[in-house]
């Protein structure tokens, strides 16, 4: 059995890779760590019964992987410490991320005390770096929104058929991707029956994803990235417009997704539902948000509009499932040499 440490398991991302850890058949949780003297129980409730004590970072024993789940800023000095006791790390916070590190000091305003480990580390988009994190012993998992936007938009960039320098994203988050201490604009009162833009420019996630499109690419990546809060809990809709350089179909596009994710589809699905065009309202051709809460499911959805030279991408994913946690253990299974999928073949509830 593979030994796994959290760091950080009073949170919703370290609960969330408790909850997929106990259904994994190759891996013990040996310890999950908090501020407080608690039971992890205490702060996730569906693990009522469990009886596992929380402990502090003085109180953990050696294990063979750590997932940390910290605030911006906590994972470096840990890492540099797991690192040299041949710990093998997933920091499923932002870190490790960005490789230009003046842009990481400049977006999360503190300077980075480990800049030799970013060099190590890989950026954990599993479905695009298997060959480098089978061997990486440190993991930086990517953000929620980026990975939803990256997904979108690789095939695209790839083929080199859109204005590269004018991407526009919209992505809209469930709350629980702004974590689960209290903020006035997730407070229920707040985001009931309303929609909360925030960070619409040099959001931080921007950097990502212009990083990570731009290796598909010689041509300039410039991503125009907007956010907001919609009163869901769970969840990620990017929507990207994009602007062809050729005259493209929508069956064109469907059959490029199809083909770039044919070694992936086990955990990204192409929507290739019939457009009706006959219909009042369209909606079948495109994913929903509900449909992949609590997985590690990607669902893309494409169509272009032709009289206007736009092709417009759906990508739905869960904020702390393909978005943050399943996706950090399904980098664990690669890592470790396990098929890929160990542990996270569920599906979405419905209705959820």
């Amino acid at each position: 059995m593979i030994k796994v440490g959290i760091c950080g398991a009073s949170g919703y991302m370290g609960g969330e890779v408790l909850r997929v850890l106990l259904e994994h058949p190759e891996t013990e949780a040996v310890w999950a760590t908090s501020r407080h003297d608690k039971y992890v129980s205490d702060f996730h409730r569906n693990f009522y019964g469990l009886n596992m004590k929380l402990c502090k970072m003085e109180e953990i024993t050696p294990c063979d992987v750590v997932f940390l789940a910290l605030p911006s800023g906590h994972a470096m000095e840990l890492s540099q410490k797991f690192l040299e006791e041949g710990t093998k790390v997933i920091d499923l916070g932002s870190d490790f991320r960005l490789e230009n590190i003046s842009d990481w000091e400049e977006i999360y305003g503190m300077k980075h005390t480990q800049p030799e480990l970013i060099k190590e580390a890989i950026y954990g988009l599993t479905e695009f770096k298997r060959d480098k994190i089978k061997n990486a012993k440190l993991i930086a998992n990517p953000g929620c929104y980026s990975s939803s936007a990256i997904f979108g938009l690789a095939p695209l960039v790839n083929e080199g058929i859109i204005d590269t320098n004018k991407i526009v994203v919209d992505g809209l988050s469930g709350t629980a991707g702004a974590g689960a201490e209290l903020n006035i604009s997730v407070h229920h009162p707040e985001i009931g029956n309303n929609i909360l833009p925030y960070n619409v420019v040099n959001h931080r996630h921007t950097y990502e994803i212009e990083q990570e499109l731009s290796r598909f690419t010689q041509n300039k990546v410039s991503v125009h990235f907007s956010t907001a809060y919609v009163p869901i809990t769970r969840g990620i809709l990017t929507i990207s417009h994009c602007f062809p350089n050729k005259t493209v179909t929508r069956k064109e596009i469907l059959d490029l997704y199809k083909s770039f994710y044919n070694d992936s589809k086990a955990f990204i699905k192409i929507l290739d539902y019939e457009k009706n065009e006959k219909s009042s309202y369209i909606y079948e051709p495109y994913p929903w948000v509900s449909a992949v809460s609590g997985t590690n499911y990607c669902h893309i959805g494409v169509d272009v509009d032709e009289k206007r030279n736009r092709i417009v991408v759906y990508s739905v994913l869960d904020s702390i499932g393909k978005g943050g946690a399943h996706a950090g253990v399904q980098n664990l299974n690669v890592m470790f040499g396990l098929d890929e999928n160990t542990g996270l073949s569920r599906s979405g509830m419905h209705p959820y």
